[in-house]
């Protein structure tokens, strides 16, 4: 009976031990199968991120250089209002000078502020670029070239061109001016040419020095004509 009992004793382990090993068989495949499923899915979506067009963030470069829309416009020439060539047979009636001085008041009336605005945009401009090049060259003003550099721009010849329109704006200028510099005297020197005064025979031959010197000869001269 004893050995009865022993054999089903030892019946009980083989089964429990072939149910354990069987248990932990399963286990393992299961988790090698989960493994194996989860390797799968990684290769299959590192495959499909490779096969997904990239979500490029850099957006499709918009040519930021746009057609080129030539920004040196076609020059406009502001510096021409009226195109007129000097005509120095046309007499300018200058009411505003008497023997009893400049009526300003009556000047004023008589002057187009379009064409006093251009003609000082213009000489000013002129005055600006010999201020940059007086910074650069110390000996500027005594090699003399300040003076092509005016009687030579662009700037010059464009108020030149508006022949006696441009009279009693630059007569103006000069007056109204309390000082007499490189401004004032390219106003006095583009008002002698246009209105065709000689001056050099004046001051012993020597001319109008500056802006000052140049409207008291300009005064006499239109007073001289008046009689």
């Amino acid at each position: 009976m004893k050995l009865f009992k022993h054999y089903i004793f030892l019946a009980m382990l083989v089964i429990c031990l072939i149910l354990l090993f069987s248990s932990c068989k399963n286990q393992k495949d299961f988790s090698n199968n989960n493994n194996k499923i989860k390797t799968e899915k990684q290769v299959s979506t590192k495959k499909e991120e490779k096969l997904e067009p990239s979500e490029d963030t850099t957006e499709p470069s918009e040519d930021k250089t746009e057609p080129s829309e030539d920004k040196t416009e076609p020059s406009e020439d502001k510096t021409e209002p009226n195109e007129e060539k000097v005509d120095r047979n046309e007499d300018v009636v200058w009411d505003e000078v008497t023997e009893n001085g400049v009526d300003e008041e009556l000047l004023l009336k008589n002057i187009d502020e379009k064409t006093l605005t251009f003609i000082a945009q213009q000489f000013q401009d002129i005055c600006k670029k010999i201020g940059e090049k007086e910074k650069k060259d110390k000996f500027y003003w005594l090699k003399g070239e300040w003076y092509h550099d005016v009687m030579d721009s662009k700037q010059y010849h464009n108020v030149i061109l508006l022949g006696n329109k441009a009279m009693k704006p630059l007569f103006l200028i000069i007056y109204k001016s309390p000082i007499a510099g490189l401004y004032e005297w390219i106003c006095s020197k583009a008002l002698t040419e246009i209105s065709g005064f000689d001056f050099s025979n004046e001051n012993n031959g020597a001319g109008w020095g500056n802006s000052k010197e140049f409207l008291e000869m300009f005064i006499d001269r239109v007073l001289e004509q008046k009689k």
